[in-house]
């Protein structure tokens, strides 16, 4: 069964090696026929041997040849099972098999009588010593700066699968080790942000955490001490058990809402959201907010209204998740607006686009809490006063842009301070 499933998980395997082995005997051939070439064409020109003189030697240098590969392959593959080198250790018995090579098939030329003298031989010999030795040390020292750069390599992959996202390799050349090194140098910065995010994540699970834990307790304590209170009848007048009764459907409802804000903040965190979308027209949605909460703006002394420019046009929306959206900027804005001051919702089409504007005349928000209004939980109340009005979880603004986004549109805050904010959702026509 392993076999079959690692059959059809790689089902060209054995097409792939057969094909290798096919490439390396093809480069083989290819080699062993420009060798020969290229030394019948030195020996034409500079020794311009007979017919006979020059097939014969033809048919030493394919011999030699085969006979050199196949001889420098056993002793590749024997040197492999017994010592195991390194990178600098192939490449230094790579050199010194091709020399051992060299020196037999000067000596057998010498024998042959392709080489004239006893002199020329030990000329000869001492040369292909010396080119030896010399291919031996370059050869080593290429392949000690690619073993180091390589070394370097596994070392930065071992501190990536310890954890340590830190480690960056300089790329040093064009070759495969230098892209080697940048794809590994990319790996890290990869896991370093998967990291990073995976750390904000559980930071912020903790702070939602606490924060619901603080929200959910002020209203549950409250509603426990008011049924103990009535279940001792330490309460009995019945006017004050009806406003107790009363402070109770508050709570509930307080904490109804804030289940819904969480219910629903978990949808659009998880991608979930489903929208039903309808052609609907924003100054409408907008109209009815504004209707609706006249009767708390009144009771805190602030002046709601609403202006539309030019009656945009209906775009296609989910009517009840964008009343919310703008309801809870408008909420907000009434929120922490002081008593005397005004709270204009504006509609307008502004190129392919419909904005929605909430602006008020409240203290404004501080540059430094800008920039994390619309994370959950979050209150600036150092620079917004809440007015002792506000009793929300601090959802309403991060659901707000959940909302606007899933609909492809975008939400912006802007503030000056004592000058009043202005939030503005934007929301393309098509």
């Amino acid at each position: 069964m392993w076999g079959t499933s690692l059959s059809r998980s790689i089902p060209n395997f054995d097409d792939r090696w057969l094909k290798r082995v096919a490439l390396r005997a093809l480069a083989a051939a290819l080699a062993l026929a420009l060798a020969t070439g290229a030394g019948l064409l030195l020996t034409e020109l500079t020794m311009s041997p007979s017919w006979p003189e020059l097939r014969e030697m033809a048919l030493y240098l394919v011999l030699a040849g085969v006979a050199s590969a196949v001889l420098g392959w056993v002793a590749l593959r024997a040197a492999d099972r017994m010592l195991g080198p390194d990178l600098r250790g192939r490449a230094f018995l790579s050199s010194a098999i091709a020399g051992t090579v060299a020196l037999l098939n000067v000596i057998i030329v010498g024998q042959l009588m392709f080489v004239s003298t006893e002199h020329d031989l030990n000329l000869l010999l001492a040369l292909v010593i010396f080119s030896a030795v010399i291919t031996a040390f370059f050869s080593f020292s290429v392949a000690s700066s690619v073993a180091g750069r390589i070394e370097n390599i596994a070392d930065a992959i071992r501190l990536l699968a310890r954890g340590d996202f830190r480690a960056r390799l300089p790329a040093d050349g064009n070759d495969e080790v230098a892209r080697l090194s940048e794809d590994v140098n990319l790996l890290a910065a990869r896991l370093q942000a998967a990291e990073d995010k995976r750390a904000a994540l559980d930071r912020e699970r903790r702070e939602l955490t606490i924060a619901i834990s603080h929200d959910l307790r002020t209203p549950l304590a409250s509603l426990r001490a008011m049924v103990e209170a009535l279940s001792d009848g330490i309460v009995n007048e019945p006017a004050e058990a009806s406003r107790y009764y009363a402070t109770m459907g508050r709570e509930i409802e307080r904490l109804s809402s804030m289940i819904d804000d969480l219910f629903e903040l978990s949808h659009l965190d998880a991608g979930v959201l489903k929208l039903e979308r309808r052609r609907i027209c924003l100054q409408d949605i907008a109209a009815e907010i504004v209707d609706s909460m006249q009767a708390a703006a009144r009771l805190a002394g602030v002046d709601l209204a609403l202006e539309v420019d030019a009656l945009p046009p209906g775009i296609d929306i989910d009517g009840a998740r964008m009343e919310r959206a703008i309801g809870n900027l408008v909420r907000n804005a009434l929120e922490h607006t002081p008593s005397g001051g005004r709270v204009l919702v504006s509609v307008s089409a502004v190129d392919g686009r419909v904005d929605v504007r909430v602006a008020d005349s409240g203290k404004g928000i501080d540059p430094s809490d800008l920039p994390h209004i619309w994370d959950r939980f979050y209150r600036a109340d150092s620079s917004r006063g809440r007015n002792g009005k506000g009793d929300g979880a601090g959802l309403g603004l991060a659901i707000t842009r959940g909302i606007v986004e899933a609909h492809g549109g975008a939400v912006e805050a802007t503030s000056v301070l004592g000058q009043g904010a202005a939030f503005v959702i934007r929301l393309p026509l098509s």
